[in-house]
């Protein structure tokens, strides 16, 4: 069984077209309204539609504010992250300008659009 993460949503539809289009991941499973798993072969992620009285009480700001609270960040590999910066713009979030490497791979955050922090992990080969 791949390994899984579950992320509780305002807007599930704007949230899961975030993940596929930026992570490439592909829909598992769905039920409109209620979830969305998201899926590669490593791993899944639950995109669950919080109920109505909750997301009637959460402010998303544009562009997002980033969380602070949550001690969870996910983390994504990614071919190059300087090609996915306006992808991830263009579907509501923002990326740091900042970048640190550790481990074989250039660390950027970026903030999904609803504000969750989520690490961009690029390879770093000899030259870059």
């Amino acid at each position: 069984m791949p390994a899984a993460a579950t992320v509780y949503v305002k807007d599930l539809a704007p949230m899961a077209a975030f993940y596929e289009v930026c992570f490439g991941l592909r829909m598992v499973a769905d039920a409109p309204g209620d979830y969305r798993v998201l899926g590669s072969g490593a791993w899944a992620l639950s995109i669950v539609q919080v109920p109505p009285a909750v997301a009637a009480t959460i402010h998303i700001d544009r562009p997002p504010t980033r969380r602070r609270s949550s001690p969870v960040k996910l983390s994504f590999e990614v071919p190059a992250i300087a090609d996915l910066r306006p992808t991830i713009r263009d579907l509501g979030g923002s990326v740091d300008d900042g970048s640190w490497e550790f481990a074989g791979f250039r660390h950027v955050d970026c903030v999904d659009p609803e504000g969750n922090v989520v690490e961009l992990r690029e390879a770093v080969t000899a030259g870059r």
